[in-house]
């Protein structure tokens, strides 16, 4: 638990904040290179309109100011404000690994101390600093503290720490493939008794009545309504993400519906990918998610996650070529969201040197998952472009392997 006191007085000022900031910043640049940065927002916290808070222009404004500058930095941010601002102080650390936040108290604010917790489940343990006042500080430390507590992670927030350690390995997530047992009604989930990303194939079911409902598909046919599925996974003890692949593009927009009813009902507590994959540019494939409607309706529906586009098979007869990497690249630039890149490991093999640190450099926040299916191959034929895309970034590329695989690549990566 990382606290940091600091002198309490006037925050704000009526001179344009941008203005001050820049001259504070040249002066920093000039006599004190080599300080932390703590440059903040003028708040006001007034209790007849507790719905108030840091606005996304807010934030970028600050990035824009601070991004390219070479100081670490930690951000005051009101702490009764910040829960409601979370996406975008997520987005907001996600920019850097120099950044932090320092959250602080207003004498009166009625800070909850469940948001305390909510914003210290999201952030690395060296990513935030606390300034409160007790009794609030005492009783946000007794309850951080309790491992058993049960936590609430942002679904579009990062696999870190929920199943990756900060600056830890990518090759410590699994994708897991849950068991539906029954249909319709009746059917339940059963998943294997380890953490990781549950990955749901999602189509659409037409209805004699009403619209036409998700449902996720399972090996060997059963089915299961998403909604259900979603539901009875927030029941089993674990940590999981959701990885909802959206196998019909009919079904993207009710998905995504599906995702935002869950989440305002407080049923949606991890980390959420939706991916598909996607025609545009140069891969357009009739019958794939259109690139632009994928991004267009995860920002009208449910902006709230992870996006995770795939390229049409095909058009990969040749490898990631410099076209489909360009239009991938031009799709996807200024996304807000985080982005994971889908990548099959054989295809990756067919083409030029510099695909994956190519896609990692479009964001910050970008990742690469890198997938394979054992159908009629075997892991030496994968072997090579699994360990040369580890090489690239261990952090930042996640393995959507059979469990064999994943087994072998472990024991190479011990190996060496």
């Amino acid at each position: 638990m990382q606290t940091r006191k600091c002198k309490r007085g006037q925050r704000g000022s009526t001179r344009p904040v941008s203005l001050i900031l820049c001259r504070f910043l040249a002066l920093v640049q000039e006599k004190y290179p080599d300080a932390t940065l703590s440059p903040g927002w003028t708040t006001l916290y007034v209790p007849l309109f507790p719905n108030s808070t840091y606005t996304r222009a807010m934030v970028e404004k600050m990035q824009t100011l601070v991004g390219a500058l070479p100081q670490r930095v930690t951000f005051p941010v009101r702490a009764v404000m910040a829960r409601a601002a979370w996406p975008h102080f997520s987005w907001l650390l996600g920019q850097s690994d120099r950044y932090s936040l320092t959250l602080w108290q207003g004498a009166s604010d009625p800070v909850s101390v469940d948001d305390l917790l909510y914003i210290r489940d999201n952030c690395a343990i060296h990513q935030i600093y606390y300034d409160l006042f007790e009794p609030v500080l005492s009783q946000f430390k007794q309850l951080a503290m309790n491992a058993t507590r049960k936590r609430s992670y942002y679904t579009g927030g990062s696999l870190i720490p929920l199943l990756q350690l900060p600056r830890g390995d990518g090759l410590s997530v699994m994708w897991l493939v849950p068991d539906i047992q029954g249909n319709g009604t009746t059917a339940t989930v059963e998943l294997p008794d380890k953490d990781g990303m549950i990955l749901l194939n999602v189509g659409l079911q037409e209805l004699t009545a009403g619209d036409p409902m998700p449902i996720v598909h399972a090996p060997g046919g059963p089915v299961l309504t998403l909604e259900s599925c979603l539901l009875q996974l927030a029941t089993h003890p674990g940590r999981w993400g959701i990885h909802l692949h959206i196998a019909e593009p009919t079904a993207l927009r009710p998905s995504l519906a599906v995702l935002a009813h869950l989440s305002t009902l407080g049923h949606l507590p991890w980390p959420v990918w939706v991916g598909a994959t996607v025609s545009h540019g140069s891969f357009v494939v009739p019958g794939h998610v259109a690139g632009k409607e994928l991004l267009t309706a995860v920002a009208e529906v449910f902006p709230h996650v992870t996006v995770a586009p795939g390229w049409p098979e095909e058009v990969l007869g040749s490898g990631y070529g410099e076209q489909l990497l360009t239009d991938m690249l031009e799709l996807c630039q200024g996304l807000w969201q985080p982005v994971s890149f889908q990548l099959q490991a054989g295809l990756l093999g067919q083409s030029t040197a510099g695909v994956v640190a190519r896609l990692l450099a479009a964001s910050p926040r970008a990742t690469v998952t890198v997938k394979h299916s054992s159908t009629g191959s075997n892991y030496t034929s994968v072997q090579t472009v699994l360990l040369a895309a580890r090489a690239v970034d261990r952090n930042r590329v996640y393995y959507r392997l059979p469990q064999s695989y994943r087994k072998d690549l472990l024991a190479d990566v011990g190996r060496n």
